[in-house]
């Protein structure tokens, strides 16, 4: 089947409809082209926020329930912390995050426990650990539920077979399958390829200088040895999945969701149908945590195809 929407039309209509001609809005050609642009933008949070600005009016009232009050505990280039940043923008939760300090996770104490890893979130005073624990918290909601099934129904412009479910968006076998490829597989990929050499762990810890709860101390400190440590645990993620060549098992992953995810082009999303489903939303979330570094020119931008339109 041929979806004639794409991952910039699932955030919002407006900007699709800014983007390309009026009379030309079913070209998914165009619709490509605008998803693309609107990749440059530096940060997941703002370009996912201004292609909401014009989504369809969802009210909180007694019938939807209180959107949950959300604050998220992770670091910028984190690849499961962007998979729930992506499903958070998507279902159009507004949260506060905290950049964690990852050499002394000071942000984390006392009151995180034994757990010291990220993402972490504290859901309505209730702490959740782990990207899947906290979707899945997150999807549990009445608001969460009604909001998205409100916007699929919206959204859908083909045959009823097209709207999307809750089932299917989250617990499909579909769904499922690009879910664990975005977690175990392409995730892991991307250590190596961002932190292969010093020079590229250097780069990839820049971020810190856009952090203002951070002293001048903390980002020189975070940047130095925090890439050198994840040089190291990088080589290390070499070495247990006896990758030789990083750039190229990142590219052998990226066609395997070609090929197998978009069905070489034919589909806008491996969910199959006109709006996308959690697989389609983690493996994004991982792509865009390296937005803006070298890896993402390298093994996106460079490489043409259908992950690149996408």
């Amino acid at each position: 089947m041929n979806a004639t929407t794409t991952l910039r039309t699932f955030v919002g209509r407006t900007a699709a409809r800014t983007s390309v001609h009026s009379d030309h809005l079913a070209s998914k050609a165009q619709q490509q082209l605008a998803f693309s642009s609107s990749l440059q933008s530096p940060s997941t949070l703002t370009w996912l926020s201004s292609s909401y600005s014009a989504a369809r009016s969802f009210s909180v009232d007694s019938t939807t329930g209180q959107a949950p009050d959300i604050r998220l505990y992770q670091y910028h280039i984190c690849p499961f912390c962007n998979i729930t940043k992506s499903v958070l923008s998507y279902a159009k939760l507004d949260y506060e995050r905290v950049e964690v300090n990852p050499l002394t996770k000071q942000e984390l104490k006392p009151w995180s426990g034994d757990y010291k890893k990220v993402p972490i979130a504290v859901i309505d005073e209730e702490q959740v650990n782990g990207s899947e624990q906290i979707i899945d918290a997150l999807l549990n909601t009445e608001h969460v539920q009604q909001y998205l099934q409100s916007r699929w129904n919206d959204e859908t412009e083909t045959s009823d077979k097209d709207v999307m479910t809750m089932q299917q968006f989250q617990n499909s076998e579909n769904s499922q399958k690009w879910m664990r490829y975005a977690v175990d597989d392409l995730a892991a990929l991307l250590y190596p390829n961002i932190c292969g050499t010093l020079g590229d762990s250097y780069d990839a810890f820049s971020y810190v200088k856009n952090v203002d709860s951070f002293s001048g101390g903390q980002k020189l400190s975070i940047q130095m040895l925090g890439s050198l440590a994840m040089y190291f645990a990088a080589s290390r993620v070499k070495a247990k999945r006896n990758i030789t060549d990083e750039k190229k098992a990142l590219k052998e992953a990226l066609d395997k969701f070609e090929h197998e995810g978009l069905d070489d082009g034919k589909l806008s999303f491996c969910s199959g149908v006109s709006t996308p489903d959690l697989g389609d939303l983690a493996v994004f979330g991982v792509l865009h945590s390296v937005n803006g570094l070298q890896a993402h020119t390298d093994s996106i931008q460079l490489r043409g195809g259908p992950v690149k339109e996408w």
